[in-house]
């Protein structure tokens, strides 16, 4: 065999070999199959997807940049854990160890990137002792003013950001404890230790004409922990050291007024549930170990009978 020969027969077997490794290789590459150095065979490959808010960040993967910005995926990667970091301008980086899974993708679709440097804008043009804003009216903030005898109404969405005025004087009282919409959104509730003020906002005052100078102030029976609207808006579910009461606004509480409870725990914890009128409230028993253990008890105020769940709660309670 002359050289020409070998030479072609040569070529011959090395393009079979070649053939059977190249074809098989590329079959396995387009069925997500890729060789792992480190063990040394074929495995499925996983992927990374990463979306990040804002859009556009940079993604470096075990330092190396990829190509493209957020939103992006990050394909045929082998199983094991990846370095990723991901940066974009103006803001801080993101970095974490993330696994990949054989035939699974890893989702990184809930990064938030905040800025170094965020937008702060100033909405009052009065100093502020305490402000509150509400989930049902996110437009608007409220807030008292530094010499505690204002109570003013903010209007959040707007680029001016105007202020209504809507108590002030004497109607407020120092060291609020609380501060709450009734479900109508018309009227404001808070108290301190021992007074619960009510605030008209709006056309309610027209409703309430023989209330006189439509706001008003209740004095409790004891200190108040607690303070919740009853779901019709015209009643507030009170706490105190040593009762549970109900007060009627049209009435300025002072009549129809009713004591609910008495409590044995001075401190008492409670919480209130709008949607169904179930007060969760505090309160101390004596057990079998002649101790008192306080326990955790639900009053469910839309019962027809008053006189039934007072009577639940105490067999309860016995």
């Amino acid at each position: 065999m002359d050289k020409e020969q070998k030479l072609r027969a040569l070529l011959f077997y090395t393009c079979v070999i070649s053939f059977f490794i190249i074809v098989p290789s590329a079959l396995l590459y387009s069925f997500g199959y890729k060789l792992d150095f480190k063990k040394f065979r074929f495995t499925k490959t996983g992927l990374i997807f990463i979306k990040t808010v804002p859009e556009g960040a940079k993604v470096f993967l075990e330092g190396r940049q990829l190509v493209g910005s957020t939103p992006l995926s990050a394909e045929g990667l082998t199983p094991g854990s990846y370095r990723v970091l991901l940066e974009s301008e103006g803001y801080y980086p993101w970095k974490r160890a993330v696994s990949v899974w054989s035939g699974e993708t890893t989702y990184l679709d809930t990064i938030v990137l905040f800025p170094k440097k965020p937008f702060v804008d100033k909405v009052n043009n009065v100093d502020v002792a305490n402000f509150w804003v509400f989930p049902h009216d996110q437009d608007s903030g409220y807030f008292i003013s530094d010499d505690k005898k204002s109570l003013y109404k903010i209007n959040l969405a707007s680029k001016d950001h105007e202020m209504t005025l809507v108590a002030e004087s004497s109607e407020l009282v120092p060291a609020i404890h609380d501060f709450s919409f009734s479900p109508d959104k018309r009227k404001i509730l808070f108290f301190n230790d021992t007074r619960l003020d009510i605030v008209f906002c709006g056309t309610e005052r027209i409703m309430y004409q023989d209330i006189a100078n439509n706001n008003f102030y209740i004095l409790a029976d004891g200190r108040i922990w607690s303070a919740f609207w009853y779901s019709d808006g015209e009643h507030v579910v009170v706490v105190t050291d040593k009762t549970i009461s109900i007060y009627e606004l049209s009435s300025q509480g002072r009549n129809n007024t009713i004591s609910i409870l008495k409590l044995r725990d001075s401190r008492s914890k409670a919480s209130y549930d709008l949607d169904g009128d179930i007060l969760y409230f505090t309160d101390l028993q004596k057990g079998t170990d002649d101790r008192w253990h306080r326990g955790l008890y639900r009053l469910d105020l839309r019962k027809r009978s008053p006189f039934s769940f007072i009577k639940n709660i105490q067999d309860n309670r016995t």
